[in-house]
């Protein structure tokens, strides 16, 4: 079964949160976004049994798994 993944990205004076589907948030700091993604993907995981992860786009534009559930 494919991951379902949240994304958290630079943008403009903070960081996206994004997946797949419905979520389009923005935060002030990275801290938070991952913090509310890794919040997400776990409900996510529980509520549909589907795998989720965390992926951070770092400074040097290369991607990070941070966190996966499932």
């Amino acid at each position: 079964m494919d991951r379902s993944l949240f994304t958290v990205t630079p943008a403009q004076q903070g960081w996206r949160l994004a997946d797949q589907a419905l979520i389009d948030e923005w935060y002030l700091d990275k801290s938070s976004a991952i913090v509310a993604a890794d919040c997400m993907a776990l409900v996510r995981y529980q509520q549909t049994g589907r795998p989720t992860g965390i992926k951070v786009e770092m400074g040097s534009g290369e991607w990070m798994m941070i966190g996966m559930h499932g």
